[in-house]
């Protein structure tokens, strides 16, 4: 009944990439943001940083959340990282077994 474990070692570690590039760009703010780049003259600036007023809270939030995941993940890719040195270790020092 044993079947292969697969872990997306990869896709896991550019998901935490993702998230960091995430939690640290997405308190830029109204300084640093060019809104009528952004979003054209169809959106007006007063309409645009009325949003940027009322999403503090939200991002504040959304911060601790996205970072609290791409935490889980690390923690997911050193335990699999554990095991698989564990298991090679225990395989070189002859407690495998054949």
């Amino acid at each position: 009944m044993a079947e292969d474990i697969q872990i997306p070692g990869d896709e896991l570690q550019e998901a935490q990439r993702t998230l960091g590039f995430v939690h640290d760009f997405i308190d830029i703010g109204h300084h640093t943001f060019d809104f009528d780049a952004a979003f054209g003259r169809e959106l007006s600036r007063g309409a645009a940083q009325h949003f940027e007023n009322r999403w503090e809270d939200g991002r504040h939030q959304l911060q601790k959340q996205v970072k609290g995941v791409s935490d889980a993940i690390g923690s997911i890719l050193d335990a699999f990282d554990r095991t698989d040195r564990d298991a090679v270790s225990n395989l070189s020092d002859g407690k495998g077994g054949r």
